[in-house]
């Protein structure tokens, strides 16, 4: 699939065109204000709900890194079999976690679409905006898999981002 997508993930291009769409709507934002004296609000709450979204695509791109933040000092001190049990079980308590969230997220999902919460400026359904926890968790917990079959194959640990590419 990366070969039809420029040698990105798709995660990668939908963060960088929602990022893109922060700046511009932004811009256009600061255009309107000083160059012609208008405002509008559901610029700045689409470009804020564009942002929240961009963000959790960064969490999934991290994730499929293997460059979320973590303490490693202890892990590079162990033997190479010992720092893979090591990921694992903290790669294990992750997905855990990120399964609560699911849960919790999409039982807040359904319930916004059953009592929907609608914002002020644009109108629509913040269940649309708010989609994004359970989907965000479960696409990092696709990544995090990823990572965990890929370091086991390759006995490689987290990515050092310190170190330049």
């Amino acid at each position: 699939m990366r070969r039809y997508l420029g040698g990105r993930t798709p995660e990668e291009w939908l963060g960088a065109l929602l990022m893109t769409l922060v700046v511009v709507l932004l811009g256009f934002q600061v255009i309107a204000r000083f160059g012609m004296g208008r405002s509008f609000s559901w610029l700045e709450e689409v470009s804020r709900f564009a942002f929240v979204w961009a963000v959790y695509f960064g969490f999934v791109i991290a994730a499929a890194g293997d460059r979320h933040i973590r303490v490693s000092l202890h892990i590079e001190m162990l033997p190479p079999k010992a720092r893979l049990v090591m990921l694992t079980l903290a790669d294990v308590i992750w997905l855990g976690f990120n399964a609560v969230v699911i849960w919790h997220g999409y039982h807040f999902t359904v319930s916004m679409f059953e009592f929907p919460y609608i914002s002020q400026t644009t109108g629509i359904n913040l269940v649309w905006v708010q989609m994004i926890v359970p989907l965000g968790f479960a696409f990092m917990s696709v990544r995090i898999v990823q990572v965990m079959l890929r370091r086991w194959r390759t006995g490689q640990g987290p990515v050092d981002s310190r170190i330049g590419e």
